[in-house]
């Protein structure tokens, strides 16, 4: 590729990665799966509280995707212990990223013994190696896949199942919606290209998809992935299907290409790409320019529509952009803005933003009242509400609103509060908080 290609390529890649949370490092906490094969807890509990006077503010608290657990780690004289509603585990010198399952009945973590790293899982001390990154539970929360450096060679280890070596350390894993199969890319060079290999959990028939490849995640639902394939001195969009690896679909060659993302079910797969100078925004193999300017984050598919949402720095403002929308217009031009969203018959589309100190949700154009920090908005399943968490005077809290963006109902504030869900029923969301020394789940009518 052209220097300035590849330069733009891979800090392209590097920034999404630093967006959507790469599981390599040891520091990031792991995501939990977008479809998960159990049910949110619908029953409020206190899961912990601390001991009065413990330096709280000190941890990080991570509470299971679906509820029934949170924990943390404790460090007291150089020694560290992973906490679990409450119950300390056993001491080590250095812990790693904790992960539970979406569910809240497992837990995992790396501890450091005698100088090598293991993998403690539910309480059982794994293989020691030389390093161990990145914990992750399938989405059924049955099996567990990390990272492990034995001598100078990396591996995925799957429920003690390992993987061929890599040079470097993997990007991935990202499990199927099934939890049957996994897909990441090996022997990762410094542009973030790898070997982009979509295997079953034994890796008794691991399958090379592409020989280079970058910027790998999971579709929403988990059928497949997507990622920026090199081909020759070009590059393009490449889509696998989880249960086909071998009926990989391939977009037009661009000179680069930005954020691709696959829609539900494994259409449509969109992105942004440059050929000849030239911008576009991009929905299977239509085209659209792109106005000049910066984009912020992926683009988001409007489902049923084939639109695109995109955040857009341009003339010195902030506002949402919609390609492939004839007669949608664009957005208020704001301060900033993050975190855009569609409701999942593509009907409406929300995001939060900023005037000069004060933030507000956005939902179609229509502005709801304004906090000192809005963040993380998501639809409810059947479109007609939305979620997101505000913070005002200190204390933090969910607001729920309607597709006007006016508020239909403000919860009640806390110290901390954690991404909320929605229950099975659809009548209530669901969230961990942290209220004073508790812990707690917490169960609110929408």
């Amino acid at each position: 590729m052209p220097g300035g290609t590849v330069s733009l390529l891979a800090a392209a890649c590097a920034f999404w990665l630093s967006l959507s949370g790469c599981r390599c490092g040891k520091t990031e906490p792991a995501a939990g799966a977008a479809t998960a094969a159990v049910a949110v807890a619908d029953r409020p509990a206190i899961l912990a509280t601390l001991p009065d006077g413990a330096p709280a503010a000190e941890r990080q608290f991570f509470f299971a995707e679906r509820g029934g657990a949170v924990a943390w780690v404790d460090e007291e004289g150089g020694a560290y212990r992973v906490v679990l509603n409450g119950r300390a585990g056993k001491a080590y010198a250095a812990v790693g990223t904790i992960a539970l399952s979406p569910d809240g009945r497992r837990l995992a973590y790396a501890a450091q013994i005698e100088g090598a790293w293991r993998m403690v899982v539910d309480g059982a001390e794994g293989k020691g190696h030389v390093e161990v990154q990145g914990p992750v539970f399938s989405p059924d929360g049955a099996r567990l896949a990390y990272q492990a450096k034995d001598g100078k060679a990396w591996h995925v280890v799957v429920d003690g199942a390992v993987s061929g070596p890599s040079r470097t350390p993997c990007q991935g894993p990202e499990f199927s919606a099934d939890s049957k199969r996994i897909a990441f890319l090996a022997d990762v060079d410094e542009l973030g290209f790898g070997r982009l290999v979509v295997s079953d959990l034994a890796f008794a028939s691991p399958q090379q998809v592409e020989a280079r490849a970058a910027d790998l995640r999971a579709s929403e639902d988990r059928v497949g992935v997507v990622a920026i394939a090199a081909s020759g001195q070009k590059v393009r969009a490449v889509a696998v299907p989880f249960n086909s690896p071998g009926q990989a679909r391939r977009g037009p060659i661009y000179d680069a290409i930005w954020t691709p993302v696959l829609g539900r079910g494994g259409a449509p797969l969109a992105y942004l790409a440059e050929r000849g100078g030239q911008r576009y925004t991009v929905v299977d193999e239509q085209e659209e320019p792109l106005q000049p300017g910066e984009v912020f984050g992926p683009p988001v598919i409007r489902p049923g529509k084939k639109a695109l949402g995109l955040i857009m720095l341009a003339g010195g403002s902030v506002r949402l952009h919609q390609a492939f929308a004839p007669g949608e217009p664009d957005g208020a031009p704001v301060e900033s803005a993050e975190t855009l969203t569609s409701s999942s018959d593509g009907s409406h589309l929300a995001y939060v933003a900023q005037r000069k100190d004060r933030w507000f949700l956005v939902v179609d154009g229509k502005e709801g009242p304004s906090f000192d920090r809005a963040v993380a908005p998501r639809f409810t399943p059947d479109g007609r509400f939305l979620v997101y968490r505000a913070r005002q005077d200190g204390k933090r809290f969910v607001v729920v609103a309607d597709t006007t963006g006016k508020t239909v109902r403000q919860h009640p504030g806390y110290e901390q509060v954690f991404q909320p869900q929605f229950t099975a029923d659809g009548k209530s969301v669901a969230y961990g908080v942290k209220d004073g020394l508790r812990l707690r789940w917490v169960v609110e009518p929408l």
